[in-house]
Order: C-alpha cells, then sequence, then structure tokens
C-alpha cells in the first residue's frame, strides 16, 4: 500500500513538472497603426494590419477603386517607428502581405536591427530614414501581387504588415505606400519617409566594428563578437517566430514557419518532462529495492 502511494506520488510530480516545461507560443509586439491609416484599415489582431482594396464592406473598410487596377501592384512599403535602443539590440521582423482571391496568403519576410543578417537577405529590404528610430519596409517584385480578377466584386485584395517580434516596447505603423512596376506610388496613405539607404547591419554592430579596427591585435576579437552577434540573432529570430499569424473574415488562414517553431519547442519540453518522469520512477524503485 504504501509502496503504491510513493510510485503515484513520484509519478504526478513528473508529470506536473513536464507540463511546466511545454510554454505557450507568444505573439509579436503589438502594431500601432496611426489615427489616419486606422480609419481606412483593419487590425484583426494586434501583430497584423491590413489596408484592403477590395473585399466585404460589412467587415470593415475597404477602399475600393482606389487602385483601378489590382493587376498594376507590384509591392508595397510601410514606415515604422520604434524604439532606436530595441531596434538594435533586441531586432524585429516580420512580413509585407498581399493577401488576395487568387494568390491566398503571399507573405515577403522582413527584418530589422539586429535580425538583419548580410548572408540572408530578405525579399523585403529595410531602409534608414532622416529620422532616429523610423525606418521603411519595402517589397518590390518583379511579377503583379494580385490578378485582374482580384477587381471582381466578389474577391478581396489586401496589403498589410505582420510583425513576429515579441520583445520590442512597441512598433507604430505610420505609413504605407503601394506600389507599381517601376517603384511608381499606386496609393498612398499616412506619412511615408524617403527612404535614404539599406541598413545592411545593426547600428551597435559597426559600432563595434569601428572601435576593435581602430586597436591594434584585436582582429580576432572583432571576428569573435561578430560570430556572437550572429548567434544571438539568429537565436533570436528563433524564439521570435514562434508566432502563427491568421486573418478573419474573407481572407485566408496564415501560418509562418513559426507553426513548426513552436511545435518543435513542445516536442522538446514534452521530451525533457519523460525523461523527468523517468527519473522519478527509478528514483521510486530504489525506494522500494531499499525497503525490501
Amino acid at each position: 500500500m504504501k509502496i503504491s502511494k510513493i510510485l503515484a506520488g513520484m509519478s504526478a510530480a513528473a508529470i506536473v513538472a513536464s507540463m511546466a516545461m511545454i510554454p505557450a507560443s507568444a505573439a509579436g509586439t503589438k502594431l500601432n497603426a496611426s489615427e489616419d491609416l486606422a480609419k481606412i484599415g483593419r487590425q484583426t489582431q494586434d501583430d497584423l494590419f491590413a489596408v484592403f482594396f477590395n473585399g466585404d464592406e460589412s467587415e470593415g473598410a475597404v477602399n475600393k477603386g482606389a487602385i483601378p487596377d489590382l493587376g498594376a501592384v507590384y509591392g508595397a512599403s510601410f514606415t515604422i517607428k520604434v524604439d532606436n535602443n530595441d531596434w538594435n539590440t533586441i531586432g524585429g521582423g516580420g512580413s509585407i502581405n498581399f493577401n488576395s482571391k487568387s494568390g491566398g496568403w503571399n507573405a515577403k519576410d522582413w527584418a530589422g536591427g539586429s535580425w538583419v543578417e548580410d548572408d540572408k537577405p530578405k525579399d523585403t529590404l529595410c531602409y534608414t530614414t532622416e529620422e532616429e528610430g523610423t525606418y521603411v519596409l519595402e517589397y518590390l517584385g518583379d511579377a503583379p501581387v494580385f490578378a485582374t480578377s482580384d477587381g471582381d466584386a466578389d474577391n478581396y485584395a489586401a496589403v498589410g504588415i505582420n510583425n513576429w517580434a515579441a520583445d520590442l516596447k512597441g512598433i507604430d505603423v505610420v505609413g504605407m505606400k503601394v506600389l507599381g512596376a517601376d517603384g511608381n506610388v499606386l496609393f498612398e496613405a499616412g506619412s511615408n519617409k524617403d527612404k535614404k539607404e539599406v541598413q545592411k547591419k545593426p547600428v551597435a554592430e559597426e559600432s563595434s566594428s569601428k572601435t576593435d579596427s581602430t586597436a591594434s591585435g584585436t582582429e580576432s576579437k572583432k571576428d569573435d563578437s561578430k560570430k556572437d552577434d550572429k548567434s544571438s540573432a539568429a537565436a533570436t529570430s528563433s524564439t521570435a517566430a514562434g508566432t502563427t499569424s491568421s486573418k478573419a473574415g474573407t481572407t485566408t488562414t496564415t501560418a509562418t514557419s513559426s507553426a513548426a517553431a513552436s511545435d518543435n519547442t513542445a516536442a522538446t519540453g514534452a521530451t525533457a518532462g519523460l525523461a523527468l518522469a523517468g527519473v522519478a520512477l527509478a528514483g521510486a524503485a530504489i525506494v522500494i529495492s531499499k525497503r525490501k
């Protein structure tokens, strides 16, 4: 009787411990759309903001007729404001999205701050501007992102921005542009800053590189720091990608690679939990053996 109670108690403790090791995936930091953008767009969830150019008006704002030919859309840009210290230490990432009847969910990944990796360029570029903490995220492809049929009355077409970074203080979306084949502006709202130059690496990394280059015999330290920065950025990217985004109503369900990341995390936690349970049961067996 006593032995069975010991086994039951140890097993219960192991199960509780294993459950505690499986974390829930966190959503990205909230996107705060400026007042003028909020009036013409939809925010179906905190980390996703979109402007519709066709669709069901009963579900929110639709800017019908704002772009006469949706087949002429080749890209878009969004201007965002962030805490620059967070941007260059924590980093951020997400996607510019083109959601339509013809193409479904079409996401173009972006990365900024410490998430930028020179050897892994994104389709969506991050540009610096004259104003500190203000950046332009821009995608411009070589093919239309919508079909001309998306202009039909029963179809929908939207341009949006998604954020995966969970640790930033906030991201303010203050402007957007919808772009034609040569980058010409088909639609503009809010206050898009003119792009200045591509931000190839975070400010913090540039500063450390300059400091190391002025000192003699520190080349190896610079190389090590860069490796550390890359590892840190990759780890941050892997963690922050744990978000699955979805759009309600007429829009399609969205799923980023973060879903796989969440599954892997859960699987790892479960494995660790089972291992802990094994240790607990082994301990119980020792107790039994001693009692004999």
